[in-house]
């Protein structure tokens, strides 16, 4: 069985590592500016009249605001 042989020449090399540096510094953007990407929206499953504070693990504490 023949494998499939990369042998890629300095501009092939130069390529596939400024497409890896480029994906990992996207990434990296995408976590620093939405790290909480999935809690951004902790009320979504209540209505206005309730506070929710999403907490580093675990689930959202929601309350209910007083006089509704």
């Amino acid at each position: 069985m023949r494998w499939p042989q990369w042998s890629p020449d300095r501009n092939g090399i130069i390529g596939v590592v400024s497409l890896t540096a480029a994906i990992v510094v996207v990434f990296a953007l995408v976590m620093i500016y939405f790290p909480n990407l999935q809690q951004q929206r902790a009320n979504a499953g209540f209505g206005p009249d309730w506070d929710c504070v999403v907490q580093a693990k675990g689930d959202p504490v929601c309350t209910r605001k007083p006089g509704r």
